[in-house]
């Protein structure tokens, strides 16, 4: 069972342990009405189109805690940034399998994007209005019928699949259609592994829970692309949770 955010840690501070811009402050209130846009700042893409990770990880590198969510692992802090990086984004880029366990809600004003073979998008939380206005369903074809048995009122764009997946590229494309510039992909593993073996990532926002997780659970994803990231940003609350904000070299 998914847990409330009001039920979270709730940390007072967040600070900044380094910082390639050299300019942002070495702490932030939590309580501060303003450090929403103190944290834009810290995390305000350089480029017009931009496409970064967000995700959480526990010491033992799972994405999910005992609940079988990212929920347990979580802590109000971590939820702030995420809202103010979707906030930032044009869309949310997620698979089906995220869509399911994490039993997604509406993401609006920001659009989500599902990306999925199968769809089958069972166990979401989104209405269909809301799904009629902000979801867009990339998938085969042959899809189509079940997407729209499982999350009735969505955007669909049919895509051939290249190989078993749906080729990056031509999502990308669908939403740059769509003036969806600024993109952020949430999981799951094998939809983020393939965004890391592509080369498509410019950005990895990392939060490590300082708990370890079960070892059944789910990892962080992996890629044999070797690409290289630089750390921009480093952060630790005040519950010892700390937040990384990473860029390719390339």
């Amino acid at each position: 069972m998914a847990i409330a955010i009001d039920a979270m840690p709730d940390p007072e501070r967040l600070r900044v342990l380094a910082s390639r811009s050299g300019t942002a402050p070495q702490e932030l209130d939590l309580r501060d009405p303003a450090v929403d846009e103190r944290i834009r700042e810290l995390y305000s893409p350089p480029r017009p189109h931009w496409v970064r990770m967000n995700m959480i990880g526990s010491l033992n590198g799972r994405v999910t805690g005992s609940d079988g969510t990212s929920d347990s692992l979580s802590n109000r802090a971590d939820r702030r940034i995420l809202s103010v990086i979707r906030r930032m984004s044009d869309a949310i880029v997620v698979g089906a399998e995220t869509v399911r366990n994490e039993r997604h809600l509406s993401t609006k004003p920001t659009w989500l994007c599902v990306v999925t073979a199968s769809g089958n998008l069972t166990g979401h939380r989104i209405s269909e209005a809301d799904a009629a206005e902000s979801v867009l369903v990339c998938c085969p074809p042959d899809a189509r019928g079940e997407v729209e048995r499982t999350m009735p009122g969505a955007q669909i764009q049919a895509l051939e699949p290249q190989g078993g997946r749906i080729a990056l590229e031509e999502v990308i494309a669908a939403l740059r259609e769509r003036d969806l510039h600024q993109i952020v992909v949430e999981g799951g593993n094998r939809l983020i592994s393939q965004f890391l073996d592509e080369g498509r990532l410019n950005e990895i926002c990392l939060t490590q829970a300082p708990v370890f997780a079960p070892n059944e659970a789910t990892s962080l994803p992996g890629s044999v692309a070797g690409t290289k990231f630089e750390r921009e940003l480093l952060l630790e609350d005040s519950a010892e949770f700390i937040y990384q904000r990473l860029v390719t070299t390339l």
